[in-house]
This record gives C-alpha cells, sequence and structure tokens, in this order.
C-alpha cells in the first residue's frame, strides 16, 4: 500500500505541475502580448500648435508656413552674436538680429521668427535666381517697426543654412554717427579710415563664416608694409587674420576683403548674400565725423540742461561742423557702397530703407521728440524707397525689386498672441475673443507696438 500511495502522489504532483505550467502559459500570452505590441508602438505625437511649425529649415520655408513660428538654433545667433569688444557693452550692435528682437528672445528664452510674406517673395526670387547674371538687389521698405529688421533676420539664417558667405552690414549709421575712432588714411589723401570698426567687424565676420571662406583667394598681390605682402592665389582668410591681428591695417584689410568678395563671386568661387539694414545711410549728405580731429565733439561741458531750451552753438562746435567728411571721403564706406553695384555676379544683395538711418539736422531744441509728442504732431516721415534713397542712392540701386513689410495681418497677430501665451508672456485671459479684438485696437497690429506693450497685457 506504501507503494501505491508513493506512485499517486507522483502523479497527482505531476498533474498538478503540468497544469500549472499550461495556466500559467494561456495566462501569460494574450496579456504580454498585448503589453509588448502597445509598448512596441509608438506613441502618437502631440499635434503642433497652430501658431509654430516643426520645420526649422529656412530652406524648406514656403506659403504653407506663413504666420508660423520657427526657433532658431541658439548656436546660430551665437556664431553670428554681438560685436567681439574687450568689454560688453549692451549698446553694441548684433549681427544676426535687431536689439528689439535680442531683448524678446532673453525674456521670451526662445529664439523664434515668425515666417512673414515679405521673407518668402524673397526666398523665392533667390531659389529661382541664376547667379551668373549681375547681383539681384531687394530693397524692403514700410513703416517704422513693421518687421524689416527682423525680414533680414531670416534671409541671414537662410544665407548661412545654404552655404553662402554672408555679410552682415546692420548698424552702419553708427559709423556715420559715433564710430569708435577714425584717422587718416594711408593711402588716399584727405580720407579717413574707420579702425577700430573695421577690425571688430573682420573678427565678427570670421566667427559669422566658419568653413566657408575656404575656397576664396586673392586675385591681385597686395602691398602693407615694404616686409609684408600677399601674394596673387593666396587664401584670403590670410587677408582677415592680418586685419584682427595688425590694428593699422584694419581697414585697408577691410577694403581688400569686400573688393576680394566681389571677384571670388563673379569666379563662382563662393556665393555671396549681402545684407544691409537702413541702407541709405549710406546716401547721407554727410557724416559727424571730422576731417581734423581723429575723437568725437562731447559738446559743452556742465550741468545737464532741462526744458525745452536752444542748443547753445559755440565757436568750436560751428568749427566742428564747417569741416564734416562726406560719406565718400571714408574709405570703407565707400568700399560697402560698391557692394551695392552691378558689376559681380555669384550674389544677392537684400536691404532695407529706414528714415532713422538718415543723418540730418533735427530742431535746435533739447528733447525735441517731447515737444512733438505733446503736441501731438503727426510722424510725417516718407517711407517710400525713393524719397528715403535720394537721388544718389536710387542711381546706385536702379534696377532693384522693391517689398513692402506691412503690419501684421489679422491671422499673424492672432499667431502672435498665442505664441506669447505659450511663453507665458501674456495671461491666458489675452485669448479670449473680446481681449484679442482690445489688442487688434491698441497695437494697430505693428509688431513692435505689439511688443512694447504686451507686457500690460
Amino acid at each position: 500500500m506504501k507503494e501505491v500511495g508513493i506512485g499517486w502522489e507522483r502523479l497527482l504532483a505531476g498533474g498538478m505541475l503540468l497544469c500549472g505550467r499550461l495556466l500559467a502559459r494561456a495566462a501569460k500570452t494574450p496579456l504580454d502580448t498585448a503589453l509588448a505590441r502597445t509598448c512596441s508602438v509608438e506613441a502618437p505625437a502631440a499635434p503642433a500648435a497652430l501658431h509654430r511649425t516643426t520645420e526649422l529649415d529656412p530652406r524648406e520655408h514656403g506659403m504653407h508656413h506663413l504666420g508660423r513660428h520657427y526657433s532658431v538654433n541658439p548656436s546660430v545667433p551665437k556664431l553670428f552674436g554681438k560685436e567681439l569688444l574687450p568689454k560688453e557693452n549692451y549698446n553694441s550692435p548684433n549681427y544676426f538680429g535687431p536689439r528689439d528682437w535680442v531683448d524678446r528672445c532673453n525674456k521670451l528664452q526662445d529664439t523664434a521668427i515668425m515666417v512673414r510674406e515679405p521673407a518668402l517673395q524673397i526666398l523665392h526670387c533667390l531659389n529661382n535666381s541664376d547667379l551668373a547674371r549681375p547681383a539681384n538687389r531687394y530693397v524692403l521698405y514700410g513703416r517704422q517697426g513693421c518687421g524689416k529688421s527682423l525680414t533680414l533676420t531670416h534671409l541671414t539664417h537662410w544665407g548661412h543654412a545654404k552655404g553662402w558667405v554672408v555679410l552682415p552690414l546692420l548698424n552702419l549709421r553708427q559709423w556715420l554717427v559715433k564710430p569708435y575712432d577714425w584717422a587718416p588714411s594711408a593711402h588716399t589723401t584727405g580720407a579717413i579710415d574707420h579702425i577700430n570698426n573695421a577690425n571688430v567687424f573682420l573678427r565678427n565676420f570670421k566667427a559669422a563664416n566658419p568653413g566657408v571662406l575656404d575656397t576664396a583667394v586673392t586675385h591681385r598681390e597686395y602691398v602693407w608694409s615694404a616686409r609684408e605682402k600677399t601674394p596673387v592665389g593666396a587664401p584670403l582668410a590670410e587677408v582677415v587674420d592680418l586685419g584682427i591681428e595688425r590694428l593699422n591695417f584694419a581697414a585697408d584689410a577691410m577694403n581688400v576683403v569686400l573688393r576680394e568678395l566681389r571677384a571670388n563671386a563673379s569666379d563662382g568661387s563662393i556665393k555671396l548674400l549681402v545684407v544691409v539694414d537702413g541702407v541709405n545711410c549710406l546716401f547721407s549728405p554727410y557724416t559727424l565725423l571730422n576731417k581734423d580731429h581723429t575723437t568725437r565733439f562731447l559738446g559743452r561741458k556742465g550741468p545737464r540742461r532741462r526744458g525745452q531750451h536752444p542748443r547753445v552753438e559755440t565757436q568750436e562746435s560751428k568749427e566742428w561742423m564747417s569741416n564734416l567728411a562726406k560719406v565718400d571721403d571714408c574709405t570703407v564706406l565707400k568700399s560697402i557702397k560698391r557692394m551695392l553695384g552691378r558689376d559681380y555676379s555669384g550674389a544677392a544683395v537684400v536691404t532695407s530703407v529706414d528714415a532713422r538711418a538718415m543723418v540730418r539736422r533735427q530742431l535746435n531744441w533739447n528733447r525735441w521728440w517731447v515737444e512733438r509728442e505733446r503736441a501731438m504732431t503727426p510722424d510725417t516721415d516718407p517711407t517710400l524707397p525713393f524719397a528715403l534713397l535720394g537721388e544718389e542712392g536710387w542711381r546706385t540701386m536702379d534696377p532693384f525689386l522693391p517689398i513692402e513689410v506691412l503690419p501684421y495681418s489679422e491671422a499673424e497677430l492672432d499667431s502672435a498672441i498665442d505664441y506669447y501665451i505659450e511663453r507665458g508672456w501674456i495671461g491666458a485671459h489675452s485669448a479670449a475673443p473680446a481681449a484679442r479684438q482690445e489688442i487688434h485696437f491698441l497695437t494697430g497690429r505693428v509688431p513692435g507696438d505689439f511688443f512694447r506693450f504686451s507686457s500690460v497685457f
């Protein structure tokens, strides 16, 4: 009986073990398979917001991206960056975008640009133009604060992504009004050299175009001194480095670089994109640089004037103003004006005109604009290219394609409101229809006014 009991116990134990395995397999198969299938299939991505586009490459932007924001890789604005000065200066210009846009990026913690129709029009022309023909010129015009400078930023990003050599000239008025210093030219009698401005520009130009200048060479021999010269066929980067390392040769090196960029673009060695913001300043009747002095005139010393009092004109100031240099008397500015011509190919010139860029006489009052605001005098400055370029500028730029930059459309401003709500800059209550209508009315759909007033929304 013991043997029979032991056999039954073994049979019962074996049957229970087999049933357990079958039940475990049957229970495991459908549940684990379903879980595995669920985990293997990627969760559907959240739909992109209507005010944003997932296309971050400016080369692929089209009309289906109109009115949407795209984020620029933060490394690109840092690549162009502010002027590389020994000391940090908030007022130093940025070679990628306007200061208002840079401040907005710092506050919103995002480098976003809205895709707008003027930029798309120029991109369409650039993608379909024949670079073997003379360089095409484009002129952006419109009211102040409508986004001309930011459109140039979008095009600068396109040129960088395309692998072109980008020549950003975004704050030329400073060269006419408040340069770092200037000195008489060593080669041209009666001319003026912007030494430090040219040196700083060459530093930023080299940093903004890494690797794209490798194919550019010199077409002439340049003698710098009795022992230094650049032979024919030398890399153009050597001239750039010379202007950076040798301050005395900075202005001459920049003139050579601008000349050789035109020659290399015509040969097909490089593709050149010239970006000039406020190009009409190059056609101003005069500058604020004195031919006989190398430092800026600081004016009368003493306590700060208050109220609406006429400015005191001293004999020193009258002598200073009587000997001002013309734009063509400045060697670097004259070379920049040559970049606007049609005597070379393989390039495109994108510019903008602005009434604030002109160097002109203002009312002889301290804080004269306050009186205009109190009297509610409207701004009657012209915005059309012919009025801002003048006769000389029109002859230099003609023929060109004028493109007007208008204020936001209704859909574009709604997109900007949604973007600001996303970044937490304005409250979610601004998304209500009544709040949107009020924002449209208060800002007039002007992009600059929208950001200026958005902090109180």
